[in-house]
This record gives C-alpha cells, sequence and structure tokens, in this order.
C-alpha cells in the first residue's frame, strides 16, 4: 500500500471514528449498510470511476452523492464521499477500506450494545464448525455450481438459528467476500478485529497433545511482554505436529514442531 492510499485510510478512519461513537449500538445497521455500498460498487463496477486520479475530489464526491443519495443513510453517503476524495493506489483499494469499516461498525455496535464478547465467540463457533464439517465449508467456497447468493442463503440457513443477527451479518460478508483462504480466512480476520477492539490479540496455538493449565499462562505472559498486549489463545491440537508447538499471531508465525524441524533438515538436502 503507498503513501497516498494508507494517508486517506489513515484521514477517513479518524473522521469516521468519532460519527461510528455517537452511533452507538446503530454502528451494526451503518456497517451493514457499508458493506451492502460496497457489494453494489464492486458489482457494478464503479470503484473505477470512483477513484480515477484523473477526476477532481470533488468530481468524485458528487458522484458518489448521485448515486448513493437517498439509498443509504447520509452518514454512509458522507463517509463515501471522503473515501473518494482521497487517493487510491488501485481501485480495489477502495474496496477493502469500505470492508473494514463495514466489519468495524458492525463490531463497534456490538461492543455499544454490550455483546462483542457474544459476538466474537458465535464467530469462533462458526469457524471451529467449518474446520470440523469439511462438507459445509466446501459448500461456503465460491464454486461454478452455485451463486454467491445460493452460498449466503445455505449460511443463513445453518447459522441464523444459532447466533445473534450481528455476527450472522459478520458470517454473511464472510461468505460474499473472495480473499485468499476463502471464508475461513474472512472469519479469522473478524475474530482479530474483534479481539482489537477489545484490545486483546488472538493467538493460534497448536500442539500434538493438549497444554496444561500452567502451560498456557506460561505461553500467554511470554506472548503478551513480546506484543505489548492482552493474549487469548486458541489452543488445537494436532498429533502430525509430533512434538513443540506452531503459533501465529496476527502474521508472524512460530513453528517450533518436529515436524516443522524435519521438514527443515530435509529441504537442505534437497537444496
Amino acid at each position: 500500500m503507498n503513501t497516498g492510499t494508507a494517508a486517506t485510510r489513515t484521514a477517513v478512519a479518524r473522521a469516521w471514528e468519532p460519527v461510528l461513537r455517537q452511533a452507538g449500538a446503530q454502528g451494526q445497521e451503518l456497517g451493514e449498510q457499508i458493506l451492502a455500498l460496497a457489494h453494489q460498487i464492486a458489482k457494478h463496477r464503479l470503484s473505477g470511476p470512483l477513484t480515477d486520479p484523473g477526476r477532481t475530489p470533488e468530481h468524485k464526491a458528487d458522484l458518489a452523492t448521485r448515486l448513493f443519495s437517498g439509498r443509504v443513510d447520509v452518514r454512509i453517503v458522507e463517509l463515501l464521499c471522503a473515501c473518494v476524495r482521497g487517493r487510491w493506489s488501485q481501485p480495489v483499494n477502495l474496496l477493502t477500506a469500505l470492508h473494514d469499516l463495514g466489519v468495524q461498525a458492525i463490531l463497534a455496535g456490538a461492543r455499544a450494545a454490550g455483546r462483542i464478547e457474544v459476538v466474537e465467540q458465535e464467530i469462533f463457533g462458526v469457524s471451529q464448525q467449518l474446520h470440523n464439517n469439511t462438507e459445509l465449508r466446501r459448500a461456503l467456497e465460491p464454486s461454478r455450481r452455485t451463486s454467491t447468493e445460493d452460498r449466503v442463503r445455505l449460511a443463513r440457513r445453518v447459522f441464523s438459528p444459532v447466533i445473534s443477527p450481528a455476527a450472522m451479518s459478520l458470517v454473511v460478508w464472510c461468505v460474499r467476500h473472495r480473499a485468499l483462504g476463502g471464508v475461513p480466512y474472512n472469519l479469522r480476520r473478524v475474530t482479530q478485529l474483534a479481539a482489537a477492539l477489545q484490545n486483546r490479540t488472538i493467538a493460534d496455538v497448536v500442539t500434538a497433545v493438549p497444554m496444561t493449565v500452567a502451560q498456557e499462562e506460561r505461553l500467554r505472559i511470554i506472548l503478551q511482554r513480546r506484543l505489548g498486549t492482552d493474549i487469548e489463545l486458541n489452543t488445537q491440537v494436532d498429533p502430525a505436529v509430533i512434538g513443540g508447538m506452531r503459533i501465529r499471531v496476527r502474521d508472524l508465525v512460530i513453528d517450533s514442531s518436529v515436524r516443522a524441524a524435519v521438514a527443515q533438515v530435509r529441504d537442505s538436502l534437497v537444496g
């Protein structure tokens, strides 16, 4: 991401923060509208005209107003205008920013309503269900045999009876939004954002055998000292790691497993 894109995202986020704070629990509704707006921009290929460096900032803002005024909350129109007045290295970066703003708004609304921990646990539960149900996970991934809306309807049928509306909105986004790593990656991204709003960081830990309570606490303290935030451990057992552990925190991966060591030796011998 270049300086122009980064600067635009920062400026927009700072301007949007007090609006979102004042909205309180209504942030969920605003977030859903932002995600729907991003979907329409992508569907009708509007990100190019809305980020065209050959147009003046006010020309792009006028275009955004004409397209969406009366269709979404006025605060969302103002947000979009602030976005398109800025500079973007690529049109897709506008969509990425809107996706992040939408997800964060839904989570902020849940926090204002005192339900962000519940929503985070519900999203984590969906992630675990997909991890354990290969057939369902594949059914929710993009395929030529099904449309996006077919997959959204499937997700609603499976999850809406057991999770909150806020969590369901986020799951729908995870199914609709294409990303490398698919729906599981999107779900993880949502849980990371939810944890960040609570000043926590999620660490995924995979071991060959279950960790003791004392071991978990020692690991949590080590990671907290290293990262400077509270740590929430997401522990999983996988006998394939053989020994040691594999830790993933944000974009950092620490792999001290015997399996990784064997693979490293094998690679060095081949090289």
